[in-house]
């Protein structure tokens, strides 16, 4: 063997001797990796409390059916007043009573429910069976004319979403906020018709959950603004577009005529922006798209009202409006759980747990009129 030779297969036993050193040494690493590990460009690290806040928030709110306000109030300053994403996790399941493995799934369901890299955004799909407590509720359940007007604004929340994230529109405040702002301008514009009746029932529907809670207890902290807050600024946009057509939603949302006044000016700057951002967006008139769909668990007796209540066309129409650029859903599902928009499905999920929630709200407002009737 020439000195070249030798050269060469002395560098080619380094080389394996070095490769075979970098598996090994791997190999005592191994326990330490996450098994289920996010795309290269995802920062999500459940060990920092910071992280683990965000995904607890959204395994229990959107995969559990735990009340966002409750979920709020325990997440006060969670960031400081845990040293890891495990005692967070943990306390969590402690607090609301649920099992740790239990919610340790829903976390890895929602581990990437904030990411923008490919793959993220909140999971959509069956989630099982519902509940034999929940599946009675909704086989004996009637849809109410309140439960629907709620949904209504509910689905053009996440639409509102859908817009912000398929067209790249500029986030400049709270997107929870812009996406409350979208459902109230489009129905205030474009289903004039039917607005007053939605924003009166969704306001209340905000100001029953907000009494639920001590005004102490209010969350100041995460995306969301308190029950009282979103029924507010609804109410406010309302004002804005019509002050004497809406004066029942902001009576039940408690403006004064001082706030009435005032909303009639800042509104109107929300509503100009609406019409401006919305303006390119727009089918041509007479031509909707194709590029949306609106479907349902046909297993459902719940679900399979929502057909002649019109509420399913009128979702429908109104996502048809806009030129998506590829096809963009909304699902109604059995089981517990709110609604949430999916990235990277383009789904926008809805639960009948939700729809429950406000079937019963319904009711209570019914029963409160009669009181009041007597």
């Amino acid at each position: 063997m020439n000195n070249h030779q030798s050269s060469k297969a002395s560098w080619a036993r380094r080389w394996v001797v070095v490769s075979l050193g970098v598996i090994l040494a791997g190999r005592g690493s191994l326990a330490q990796v996450d098994p289920r590990p996010g795309p290269p460009s995802c920062t999500v690290d459940l060990t920092n409390s910071g992280s683990m806040k965000d995904v607890v928030w959204n395994a229990l709110s959107l995969g559990l059916g735990v009340k966002d306000r409750e979920v709020a109030a325990f997440m006060v300053a969670a960031e400081t007043r845990y040293q890891s994403g495990q005692a967070l996790l943990e306390d969590a399941a402690r607090n609301f009573r649920i099992e740790v493995p239990k919610l340790q799934a829903e976390v890895e369901r929602f581990r990437h429910c904030n990411c923008t890299h490919e793959g993220g955004g909140s999971p959509v799909g069956d989630k099982g069976t519902p509940s034999s407590a929940l599946a009675e509720h909704e086989a004996s359940a009637t849809l109410s004319k309140f439960a629907a007007d709620v949904i209504l604004h509910v689905v053009l929340h996440e639409i509102g979403h859908g817009l912000i994230r398929e067209f790249d529109l500029p986030v400049l405040a709270n997107e929870e906020t812009m996406a409350d702002a979208f459902a109230t301008h489009y129905l205030t514009h474009h289903l004039p018709d039917r607005a007053p009746d939605v924003l009166l029932a969704r306001v209340r529907s905000w100001m029953i959950e907000s009494a639920e809670v001590p005004r102490a207890d209010w969350p100041v902290t995460g995306e969301h603004s308190s029950d009282a807050r979103r029924a507010y600024e609804v109410a406010a946009l309302a004002v804005a577009a019509d002050p004497e057509r809406y004066a029942a939603v902001a009576q039940a949302a408690g403006l004064s005529e001082r706030e009435i006044l005032k909303a009639t000016d800042y509104g109107a700057e929300i509503h100009r922006a609406w019409r401006r951002v919305l303006t390119p967006l727009w089918m041509p008139e007479g031509t909707p798209s194709r590029e949306a769909a609106v479907t349902f668990d046909q297993g459902s007796s719940l679900l399979r009202q929502l057909q002649p209540q019109g509420t399913l066309t009128e979702i429908e129409s109104a996502l048809r409006r806009f030129d998506w650029h590829s096809l963009v859903k909304v699902h109604f599902a059995s089981g517990e759980g709110g609604a949430a928009w999916s990235r990277s499905s383009r789904t926008i999920t809805v639960r009948s747990g939700y729809l429950l929630r406000f079937i019963t709200q319904g009711e209570r407002v019914a029963n409160s009129g009669k009181v009041a009737g007597r």
